[in-house]
């Protein structure tokens, strides 16, 4: 054998070990370096005067059935299109590109839902905005649907996305799988194009009756940064920050009026203890219908369900539980307390 060939075998040795150890450090790229300026959130609303739902994160709106969900998801979309305060909401940029994607309603009713978040900003009902993008997607399928997000996404360069019917994006939500390509897919587009994007998630009283279930539900939780519940009472509509990684919000309130419009409403203040405690006392009970006792695990899950909470939240109220002795432990096993 040539010196030649001998050097071009030992060249290529060189490169073949060089590409191994290139390939073998390429996990050092991801190592945090402590030594860079941290940047601070940028807030996208103060509510009630706390900075609140932040850039580049996942959020979430959750609530029951008519509860008023997806008219928060347009009430924060008026305020962002009026750039000026709407009741304790007030916008912390000067502008925003909104997209807005709707896999449930009817044209019609997207249509009105949008007329009235325009007609809330003070801006003609009649005409599209530049600034905010509504796409009716319930006649398309799955694979369609997450294209079209991504091209819009992608193309448009939104500062905040609605997900109205996040659920809608997958066959199965409660295929673990199917639940977490979801996710890491949402959080792959807030990684790439620094959006928040927004995201309805249905929640019901219990686990067996229907919308908020599966893996789906619970694992989007979990990786929120904030999440807010609506519910709706004596013709208010009630918001409330549930889960915040950041310093949780107040509550606000709004309604539709006669003409169907949105007018502001004063929050009801209540004593948050006792409203906390009885939530608390609702959930447990629920978690313990089918079952008398149940270990540690397995009562956050099934709390995580019942609740729709993150398992951070789930924790945290399972211990405020067992220190109000609404629950007791014998063996390593949680049951409700006798009465």
């Amino acid at each position: 054998m040539g010196v030649n060939v001998l050097q071009e075998l030992s060249a290529e040795q060189m490169k073949f070990k060089a590409e191994i150890t290139e390939d073998k450090l390429k996990y050092r790229l991801h190592i945090l370096d402590l030594s860079l300026p941290a940047n601070e959130p940028k807030f996208m609303f103060s509510i009630g005067g706390v900075p609140t739902i932040p850039q580049g994160e996942l959020v979430g709106i959750k609530g029951r059935a008519k509860m008023g969900k997806s008219q928060f998801e347009y009430y924060l979309i008026a305020v962002m299109l009026a750039n000026t305060s709407r009741g304790s909401v007030r916008p912390l940029q000067d502008r925003y590109k909104i997209l807005l994607f709707d896999t449930e309603q009817s044209q019609v009713s997207l249509k009105k839902c949008c007329q009235r978040a325009l007609n809330f900003a003070g801006l003609p009902a009649d005409k599209n905005n530049e600034c905010f993008l509504p796409f009716f997607m319930r006649p398309l399928s799955i694979e369609e649907r997450r294209k079209v997000i991504a091209d819009a996404v992608d193309a448009e360069k939104p500062d905040i996305v609605f997900i109205d019917g996040v659920r809608d994006l997958l066959q199965d939500f409660n295929s673990l799988d199917q639940s977490n390509d979801l996710i890491q897919w949402l959080l792959s587009l807030t990684a790439e194009h620094g959006c928040t994007i927004v995201s309805v998630l249905h929640q019901n009283k219990s686990k067996d009756d229907g919308n908020m279930r599966g893996h789906l539900g619970t694992e989007l939780l979990n990786k929120l940064t904030d999440c807010f519940e609506v519910s709706k009472k004596d013709g208010k509509f009630l918001v409330t920050c549930t889960d915040s990684r950041n310093v949780p919000c107040g509550d606000l309130a709004f309604s539709i009026n006669g003409e169907g419009n949105f007018q502001t409403e004063e929050a009801v203040s209540e004593d948050k203890n006792s409203a906390r405690a009885a939530e608390i006392q609702r959930v447990l009970k629920l978690c313990f219908k089918d079952k008398a006792s149940m270990r540690y695990g397995e009562l956050v899950e099934a709390y995580q369900l019942e609740a729709a909470v993150s398992e951070r939240t789930a924790k945290s109220h399972v211990r405020a539980a067992k220190d109000n002795n609404f629950i007791v432990v014998q063996d390593s096993l949680y049951s409700l307390a006798p009465k």
